[in-house]
């Protein structure tokens, strides 16, 4: 991008999670009380608060002095055309939320602690936005995503006009316990479908909703594309002889699906952006005209190669080895989950073993993908394994919680062995 100035700048920040629960508990101690069965939880929610405050007035000394500074509660849809640039200092829910109140304004995603988080959505930590303004963002690019736009016609003739989409609509029974049933069509098609719910999707969809669609017969695609993909996830069927032309498709035209539940259509996932979807209710679903304008540095790459982790795969009789090298931290990681998932199709494809030994770093949500793959094998009755994992490493799956979800060996033989003895046969 050439050099650039922007005249007006507002940063929208979030509340911590440290902020929110003193709110609710009312005071340190009833804070700390809570959570005294595992103060682990406390230490980690202040710690990452601390960094957030740091991120907050880094911003406000070194890269924007002259900035408004307000938390999302303050922002409204009139504020965002006042501005040429808007920051969303936060997560991927924060962005996405500032996104649907940015208008034609410019938009950048700010990590406020890219120790804890990795923002897939996000394009700049807090010192890498001072970088980019010093050099009067001559190093980025501006990138224009598509949204999706959805109008809700209810049994009664009311219309109601959703927030537009920057990554995902979800559509389900508002039962956890209730299966989703709906009418959907496309062209010249029709059906009725009963699943655990529906998800209609962007380029920058980033959710474990869909890395946890299986199998898909899609890869990932960019944010700009003028289409978006449809998936009916866990589709209930009958009789295996069954098919359905609209449980996995691109769309070019618009969407439309019937209620048959007491059901909610979210966007992108954000409670705030919930909406009533009852029976006979319809939901027009289309491309926006709209665009959403998106600051982002020029490094960042769409290919494989500009990815910052590599994968290689091979196979021993009826065992898959993946490994992945490098980091797991940024870029589309569901191209690991389907990567690896591809691979897992076959009935003589029995064990996965995953090699870390070359994986340098690995972030919160690459742990919760790799456990996406697990859990996506052991509906099938296929079993994984870990192996080359450095102590740096399993520490974060220390801190998640999640290190006996997990099989660990020292290497891929002492693995191979696991599988063949008796027990696992």
């Amino acid at each position: 991008m050439t050099s650039i100035k922007y005249k007006k700048i507002v940063v929208v920040f979030k509340r911590t999670k440290y902020e929110l629960d003193l709110e609710t508990y009312g005071s340190i101690q009833a804070y700390k009380e809570v959570t005294k069965q595992n103060p682990d939880v406390f230490q980690r929610t202040y710690e990452s608060h601390e960094r957030q405050i740091r991120s907050r007035e880094y911003l406000k000394t070194h890269v924007f002095p002259k900035a408004d500074f307000v938390f999302r509660e303050h922002f409204d849809p009139d504020s965002g055309s006042n501005y040429d640039l808007v920051v969303a200092h936060g997560g991927d829910n924060h962005f996405t939320y500032v996104a649907h109140l940015v208008g034609n304004s410019h938009l950048i995603g700010c990590n406020s602690d890219p120790d804890s988080s990795v923002g897939a959505l996000l394009g700049f930590t807090a010192e890498e936005l001072g970088e980019a303004v010093k050099h009067n963002f001559k190093q980025t690019k501006v990138e224009s995503w598509s949204l999706l736009e959805t109008e809700i016609v209810y049994p009664n003739g009311t219309k109601l006009k959703t927030v537009p989409a920057v990554c995902e609509l979800s559509i389900r029974n508002n039962s956890p316990d209730l299966t989703s049933r709906f009418w959907i069509s496309y062209l010249d098609k029709k059906e009725e479908q009963k699943c655990s719910g529906l998800l209609v999707y962007t380029g920058a969809g980033s959710t474990g909703w869909i890395s946890s669609c299986f199998p898909k017969k899609f890869p990932p695609f960019s944010k700009h594309e003028p289409f978006f993909h449809v998936y009916s996830r866990e589709i209930r069927v009958k009789s295996r002889e069954t098919e359905f032309s609209l449980a996995d498709f691109r769309a070019l035209d618009q969407v439309e699906v019937i209620s048959e539940m007491n059901g909610g259509l979210a966007v992108d996932s954000l409670t705030e952006r919930h909406y009533p979807f009852p029976p006979y209710a319809k939901a027009v679903i289309k491309l926006s005209p709209e665009k959403l304008f998106v600051v982002v540095p020029l490094k960042r790459g769409e290919s494989m190669q500009d990815l910052p982790y590599e994968i290689e795969q091979k196979r021993i009789n009826g065992t898959v080895i993946v490994q992945i090298k490098g980091r797991m931290e940024s870029g589309p990681l569901d191209r690991i989950t389907q990567t690896i998932l591809d691979e897992m199709v076959g009935a003589d494809r029995k064990h996965l073993i995953l090699d870390f030994s070359e994986l340098r770093y690995i972030s919160s949500l690459g742990i919760r993908m790799i456990l996406d793959v697990k859990m996506n094998l052991q509906k099938r009755n296929k079993e994984m394994a870990l192996v080359g994992v450095t102590s740096s490493i399993l520490q974060v799956f220390h801190l998640l919680g999640l290190s006996n979800a997990f099989q660990f060996f020292s290497d891929r033989e002492d693995a191979l062995k696991s599988f063949e003895e008796p027990s696992k046969s």
